[in-house]
Formats: structure tokens, C-alpha cells, sequence
């Protein structure tokens, strides 16, 4: 199979019986789901999107938009679309399956699942002023404040140089994200919460459940906004459950 940028794999699978796709947060890139096959079947394919920017594609311009990252993915995705194909994204990552999977359903190859985490319900506003418009000081406390980001990072000038462009695009493009009268979606839906995320409170996750057409599903775990690098075997094993 020809390698296409926007994805990345971890592990061969040579005859896979299904697919999960995972879509990464602001800031981060494929990397961030590199051990989650650990946790899968043997013939469960797990792959990564990798947005422009980072990683081997650093060289190449941010979007800002979710909607210019879409059609890219699809077509990434075109030879994958003989099996079933489970989504899954973290925070931004959250509202690019959303939008892929809309994609999907529209062109008549829905996914078999989607699964979001650590984002308000499309249809909710933000209730803060946009993080890609702040000054760099208050960006700075914004990102001390959401974690994720570590200290010694926050506190070197150079790496915050060369990832601040990169963090404003992402930002923008995931604070800028809507969709304000979802139809309901005809696929199971499920979502996951921190229990102790500043950003984004288990109710907002709930609203999830007003896309919801054919099931929906919370969960809500320990953790802050990053919860899903301390919970990745239950979140693999509760979206690739043996009979899915």
C-alpha cells in the first residue's frame, strides 16, 4: 500500500478485519497513538492522522480550518473502505472525526463507530475568548493551565518559537469549530470525559448525546484534560469491543 502523509501506522496487519482511525489533539501528531495496538486484536489496524506541520510534515503549512483537513482525510482513508472503519479523536482530534465522519455518512460509507473525547458538544459555543488570539504571555498560561505541555518546554524561548505557530493554527482551527444544528447521526456514538478537566466538563461531553441517532454512550474517567494517556487500554478496549 502506498504511504500517504496524512496517515500513519504502527504495526503491520495483513489481512485486517477492521480499522481504528485516531486523530490527535492540538499541538500533537501521529506519534501520540503509536502504542495503542498494544491494547487491540491481532488483526485490528490502528492508524494515526497526521495533520500538516509536524513530524514528517513539518515543512508544510498549518490549516486553521477543519473543513480544508477533510476531503485530504477521505481520500487517505479511500482504500480502507472496504472494511469497517471505527473513529476515534481527543479535543480537536474530537471535532475532525466528527466532521470525517459526517463526510462519510454523506457519501453514503458511514463508519462503523465514532468515538469523541474531551470536547463540548458541537452544537455548544465556546465560552472563552479564542486561545489562537491571545498574547503570547496569555497563551503561554493558557497552555499551564489546560497541562499537557511540559514545564521545561513552556520555559524554553527557542522550542516555544519554533511550536507557537504550530499551536496557534491548531487552536484555531479547533476553537473555531461548530456545528450548530447537528442532525442526528446514524451510527453509535460515544464519548469520554475527565473527571477533573479544566477545559471541558463531563456535562459539556454529554451534549454529545443531542448528535446522537443511533446510541450514545459517556464515560467519564479520572483524569484532567490529557486523560487519555493514562486510560488508553480501557478506551481501546471499550471502542474495539471483540463483537464490534
Amino acid at each position: 500500500m502506498t504511504r500517504n502523509p496524512w496517515l500513519q501506522g504502527f504495526r503491520p496487519v495483513s489481512q485486517p478485519r477492521r480499522t481504528l482511525v485516531c486523530f490527535p489533539y492540538a499541538g500533537a501528531g501521529a506519534a501520540l497513538y503509536r502504542d495503542w495496538h498494544l491494547h487491540a486484536a491481532p488483526d485490528d489496524e490502528i492508524i494515526a492522522v497526521r495533520l500538516p506541520g509536524r513530524e514528517s510534515r513539518i515543512g508544510e503549512p498549518c490549516l486553521t480550518e477543519v473543513a480544508a483537513a477533510v476531503p485530504a482525510i477521505l481520500d487517505a482513508l479511500a482504500s480502507r473502505l472496504d472494511r469497517p472503519l471505527i473513529l476515534f479523536g481527543h479535543s480537536l482530534g474530537a471535532a475532525l472525526a466528527y466532521a470525517t465522519a459526517r463526510a462519510l455518512i454523506a457519501d453514503g460509507r458511514p463508519p462503523r463507530l465514532l468515538a469523541v473525547s474531551g470536547r463540548r458538544a458541537p452544537d455548544q459555543p465556546l465560552r472563552r475568548a479564542p486561545t489562537a488570539s491571545l498574547s503570547e504571555a496569555e497563551f503561554r498560561d493558557r497552555l499551564h493551565a489546560l497541562g499537557g505541555t511540559p514545564p521545561e518546554v513552556l520555559a524554553c524561548a527557542e522550542l516555544m518559537d519554533l511550536m507557537l505557530p504550530l499551536l496557534r493554527a491548531d487552536f484555531a482551527m479547533s476553537d473555531g469549530f461548530s456545528d450548530p444544528s447537528p442532525a442526528p447521526l446514524p451510527i453509535p456514538l460515544f464519548a469520554f470525559a475527565g473527571t477533573e478537566d479544566p477545559e471541558v466538563s463531563v456535562a459539556d461531553v454529554a451534549g454529545w448525546e443531542r448528535a446522537a441517532g443511533a446510541g450514545f454512550t459517556l464515560r467519564a474517567l479520572p483524569g484532567d484534560h490529557f486523560f487519555l494517556t493514562q486510560h488508553r487500554r480501557e478506551i481501546v478496549k471499550t471502542i474495539l469491543p471483540l463483537d464490534l
